[in-house]
This record gives structure tokens, sequence and C-alpha cells, in this order.
């Protein structure tokens, strides 16, 4: 008799089993892997000029894959931030949004300083990850000079797009609606706009000057 009971607390034991790990497999699908492999961001909901205020109305919170957020990104637990600030930079559709997109009203920008191209053929090494709202320091090929560490404004594709997504066919998801939609997929980073004086900017310029081959390597860095 006592093996009988023990046989049927097994049976039922097993059953408990397959019936947790049906259900630990269902949360994997439905939240687990977007709780371990995503993050939350707020992206622009449509195109913000330069100077326009910011409306919380504009954003809308999705879920990137981990490790994808831009520097200074704006979370929904820092979204506070954006109270009182406007655009300090045009923001397409879809990207994400970063503390260096703000700005308060009354600050004025730097009249010196102004967007330039590091132009693809001076580019030997790029990190794939670069973003706008990143900093790039700019050395040599080899490593061996610094010629500085700046903002950057732009990342263009070869078609002249922007690069928004860190990688090719990733998707971010809106959560609580159920809708897929792609933020705009990766492209090879093709060339950068920086922000810098122009004295700074021919500095680079007459670093290119008669080079043969991509004198230039960009590393991204923590903005800050």
């Amino acid at each position: 008799m006592n093996g009988v009971k023990i046989n049927r607390l097994k049976t039922a034991l097993g059953v408990v089993l397959v019936l947790l790990a049906i259900a630990a497999l269902f949360f994997w699908e439905a939240e687990g892997r977007e709780l371990l492999l995503m993050d939350s961001v707020l992206v622009a909901d449509s195109d913000v000029k330069t100077g326009e205020a910011f409306d919380a109305a504009r954003f809308r919170v999705v879920s990137v894959p981990a490790g994808t957020l831009v520097d200074g990104a704006v979370t929904p637990k820092s979204v506070h931030l954006i109270a009182g600030k406007e655009a300090a930079t045009d923001i397409i559709k879809g990207a994400q949004l970063s503390k260096r997109y703000l700005r308060d009203p009354a600050a004025v920008p730097k009249a010196e300083t102004s967007c330039f191209i590091i132009r693809n053929e001076w580019i030997g090494m790029c990190t794939s990850s670069i973003r706008r709202g990143d900093e790039v320091i700019i050395a040599s090929a080899d490593g061996r000079s610094i010629l500085g560490r700046y903002p950057v404004a732009y990342v263009k594709d070869g078609d002249g797009r922007e690069v928004t997504d860190a990688s090719s066919g990733m998707y971010s998801f809106t959560g609580a609606g159920g809708e897929n939609e792609r933020v705009n997929t990766s492209a090879p980073v093709h060339h950068i706009e920086i922000v810098c004086e122009l004295n700074e900017y021919r500095r680079i310029l007459d670093y290119c000057a008669g080079r043969t081959g991509a004198p230039l390597m960009l590393i991204r860095k923590a903005a800050g």
C-alpha cells in the first residue's frame, strides 16, 4: 500500500514539474525574453526639429536589444528629464532620445561650433556601434596620434541615411500593443559628422591632406 502511495506521489510530482516547466516556457516567451534581453528607451514618435519644446506625447517607449542604448538614453525611469527642455538637434522619427539632445530654452549654442564631415575615404577603422549622441576619439590609423575627442552629430550610411539601430534586421517592440515596428535597420557606417570648432576641423583636414590610404581611426567613447 505504501508503494502505491509513493508511486502516486511521484506521478503527481512529475505532473506538477511538467506544468511548472510549461508555465516557465510561456513566461519566457511572453515576458522573460524581453526582461532579460531587452532594454526600454524613449524614441521619437515623429520628427522633432531643433528648438522645438519637448512633449512626452511625442515619444513612446520601446524595447531594444540589450546593449544597444545610445549614450545618455532617456528611459521610462528618467523621462522626467525632458520636462521644460527643447531639442538641441534634429531628431528623426524612431531615433532613441538621449540626454545630449536636450537643452534649456535659454541656452545659446556656441556660435563658433558647427557640424563637419569625417569623410569615408579618411576612415581606416570605425567602431560599428557608434551613433549620434556618442563621443568619438579621432586618432591616426596606427593609433599613435590623437587628433581630438568630439560629439557625434550624425552617423550616415552610403546613401546618406542616418544609422540609428545597432544590428541589421533587429526589431524594437512596442510592448503592450503587441505590434512590431522595425526601427531604422542598420547599415555599415559610411561617414560621420562631428561637432567642433573650425580650427579643430582644419587640423583634421591638414592631417589627412596628402596622406595615402585611410589615415583615421574612429573610437567610440561613452559621453561625459
